[in-house]
């Protein structure tokens, strides 16, 4: 056989071999998309479900990690939203939502702009998904055909169609969609290692510019901003209170001459040490510079009184001296 002719045989075979193997592994549902639709009747309620696929992650479950996306329409209602769920190993048996991470709603209704949600049950030995109704909007009498595609992100092993309703209004828990989640920027087209720009926990903690947040938004770094609003309570009106307990000037000198800071507000060093809360901070000056308004306020009056007293002296003086 011509020896260039062989190794174009060789090569065709190996490209079908190849491509066969491919089909193979795609048919044995390892890493395939999953689609199908499901079909809402007219007269569904907020609450009706229905459970439409069984998952299979692999290695025992902690591959688990899938984006859910569905579309429908409903008279002049069309919706469409993207969920992304987490599956992991030895997980409990539980219904709970899954969070959306991208929201085609229904135009004008804003975030109330969707009919259906996803849950996951991520029971370790039937892991499952179903689409619950949240809303009934359109025409009531047409049903709804929502379409489904799921993307396994890591590998899958097996897809099971499921076709279970019903109805469950007691769904109040959330699914995890990560352990935790980290954002890296730099130049990739340097050496250097990147720079943490946002790290969020397990607890809740969002870190800008730290791995390890301590608070619910823990920024290491300067912020910038045109407006910040603080909401807080115990806003100190009570200041102005008949019954207020307003310190003597006497007693804030003392308290200065020992504590080095005044009453109330904490000293440079607490503030070196914990910082402040803002809400806090700003009650507490505000409650300085209320106290300092009745201070101002009661010398006025004082000051007025005994101008009273030195024009009735002066008056006094200038009858004297008229007589004399």
């Amino acid at each position: 056989m011509n020896k260039k002719l062989y190794h174009l045989i060789s090569l065709s075979l190996f490209g079908f071999l190849m491509i066969a193997n491919s089909f193979a592994f795609s048919k044995a549902g390892v890493i395939d998309d999953y689609t199908t639709q499901v079909t809402f009747p007219a007269g569904y309620q907020i609450g009706s479900y229905i459970e439409f696929v069984t998952v299979s992650p692999i290695d025992a479950g902690s591959s688990g990690n899938y984006e859910i996306s569905i579309s429908y329409s409903r008279g002049n209602v069309a919706a469409a939203a993207t969920f992304l769920a987490s599956i992991s190993h030895y997980n409990p048996s539980l219904w709970r939502e899954v969070g959306r991470v991208n929201s085609n709603g229904y135009a004008g209704a804003g975030s109330d702009g969707h009919n259906f949600t996803i849950d996951c049950n991520t029971d370790r030995f039937n892991p499952r998904f179903r689409i619950r109704a949240i809303r009934t909007m359109g025409v009531l009498t047409d049903p709804i055909v929502v379409h489904v595609k799921i993307r396994s992100i890591n590998q899958n092993g097996t897809w099971s169609a499921l076709n279970v309703t019903g109805s469950d209004l007691t769904v109040n828990k959330l699914l995890p969609m990560t352990n935790d989640w980290s954002l890296y920027v730099g130049n990739s087209h340097n050496s250097n290692g990147a720079n943490i720009a946002i790290k969020a926990l397990e607890n809740g903690n969002v870190g800008i510019g730290t791995a390890t947040p301590n608070a619910k938004l823990a920024v290491n770094g300067n912020i910038r901003a045109h407006e910040i609003k603080v909401e807080t309570s115990g806003w100190p009106d009570y200041v102005f209170a008949k019954d207020y307990q307003l310190p003597t000037l006497q007693e804030t000198e003392q308290h200065i001459k020992e504590k080095g800071h005044l009453q109330g507000i904490p000293s440079a060093t607490e503030v070196k040490t914990n910082g402040v809360n803002l809400g806090e901070m700003d009650a507490k000056i505000l409650q300085k510079v209320e106290e300092l308004t009745l201070y101002l306020i009661e010398q006025d009056k004082k000051i007025k009184q005994l101008q009273t007293q030195n024009d009735n002296l002066q008056s006094e003086m200038k009858k004297i001296k008229e007589k004399l």
